[in-house]
This record gives C-alpha cells, structure tokens and sequence, in this order.
C-alpha cells in the first residue's frame, strides 16, 4: 500500500511541476528616454513593459514567440499616419476613466499583434475592433518613426527549417539555456501619452507546436485553405518546448497629461 502512495505522489508532483518548466511574466520599469514629444509633456522618463522569459527546467528549450515582434514598440493595428495636431485631437477624446485590457498576441489565424479594449468587452469572442488600436499605432508612429521591416514568420510558412529559425528567423523564437532567463522590453509611451487605466496580459498560457498559416488557394479543392507546419522537435541541443506554461498579467495606470 506504501508503495502505490508513493508512486501516486510522485506522479502528481510530476504533473505539478511538468507545467512550471517555463514562465513568461510581465512587469512594468520606468528608463529616460528623449524624445520630442516627452519634452513637450515635460516627461523625461518612459513607462517599459518588461517580458521576462525563464527556463525552470534543466533542459535546453526553445519556443515561438506568441506575438509579434519588431523594434521595441507594441504591434497594433496599422497606423493611418495622421499629422501631430490631429493626434493630440483625438487623445482628448479617449476617456482616462475607462479601463482596458491590452491583450498581448492573438488568437491563430487572425493576428498576433497587440489589441487594446475596454475591460467591458470579451476578447474571445467576436467583437468591434476599438478605436483606441488605431490612434495608438498613430501615436507610437509620430514618437518613434520606425524605420525598416522585421522578418515576420507568417511571411515564410514554406521556409520553416532548422537553419531559417535561428537566422532569418530568429527574432522570432527564444532560446533558453538550462534555468536561463532572456528579458524583452516594450516602450509603453503610447500608453502613458493617452491617460488611463491598462491591463497588461497575454493572450494564452500553452505553446503550440505548430503554426497556422493561409489562407491560400488549394488547386484541387478550389478553395481557399488555412494549413499547420510543425516546427522541429530539436534544433542543435534545444528541445521544443509543448505545453502549458505560468504567467501573470500586470496593472498600471497612467495620468493623462493637463496639456491634453
């Protein structure tokens, strides 16, 4: 009897502890930045979400990323490139009194990007995409001005080989070593300039093995198609991570600036 309680605590504990082999945790950090804009609101220093990657196993992992990555900015909705004046316009008329979820990745076959709504809406079921994305990616366009293109993967889905991921494609996947940590940090000044109350949470808590690609014409079925291509299970000595992992989401509110 001794032996099967034993066995049965061992198994739970495995299961227990086989979901705690990654974290993916958010925090919020404050850095001096200059920019033209911060000077105009007298704001020297620039709100940054920090994404912090940990390997709590003794394995060599890697994993995709689940949302999209460029520069150090959010990925919103395409910016519509309006003039500063009409930016500054449209930031009065958001609301600092309404709270927003800002879901961080996307849900496949639709987006991976950044999407902001008001804490009253359902992100997983189907809803408006809001307003607030758009002036967002307006916002983050005027401050910073990117310049260039990142490899996305959604670009690539017929070049998915060992040798792609960890060049073109390496912006698009971590490497952890054995109980290793990598840090990725997003400037929040978009945020900050529009005012108001944010939560800050990604969009799922499990790693897929696979990405979904499409949609695409299928010549025999005469139809447009979406398709999965399964990413290797190891590249060198890094086993692909599968699986559930812990994460937390993080609250900050920012104080619309009185020149608004």
């Amino acid at each position: 009897m001794k032996k099967y309680i034993i066995f049965l605590l061992a198994t739970l504990w495995g299961f227990e502890t086989h979901g705690q082999q990654l974290s993916i945790e958010l925090s919020v950090e404050w850095k001096k930045e200059e920019t033209e804009i911060y000077h105009r609101l007298n704001s020297p220093s620039t709100p940054f979400l920090k994404i912090v990657f940990s390997n709590l196993s003794n394995d060599s992992i890697y994993i995709p990323k689940i949302y999209k990555n460029k520069y150090y900015i959010p990925q919103l909705s395409p910016a519509i490139n309006i003039s500063g004046d009409d930016i500054i316009d449209l930031i009065r008329v958001i609301s600092p009194d309404t709270k927003h979820n800002v879901f961080i990745g996307g849900i496949p076959f639709y987006t991976v990007r950044w999407e902001v709504l008001p804490d009253s809406v359902d992100y997983y079921s189907e809803h408006e995409y809001d307003v607030i994305n758009e002036i967002l990616a307006d916002v983050y366009n005027y401050v910073y001005q990117p310049k260039g293109n990142l490899t996305d993967i959604n670009d690539l889905s017929n070049v998915i080989t060992e040798q792609n991921i960890v060049n073109v494609l390496k912006d698009n996947f971590v490497f952890l070593p054995p109980n290793s940590k990598y840090v990725e940090s997003y400037s929040l000044a978009g945020f900050k300039i529009l005012g108001g109350c944010y939560t800050f949470l990604l969009t799922g808590s499990e790693i897929k093995d696979f990405v979904h690609f499409g949609p695409t014409r299928d010549p025999q079925l005469h139809d447009w198609v979406y398709y999965d291509v399964i990413f290797p299970d190891k590249i060198n000595n890094y086993r692909l991570y599968r699986g559930e992992f812990y994460t937390n989401k993080v609250d900050v509110t920012f104080k619309k600036s009185p020149d608004l």
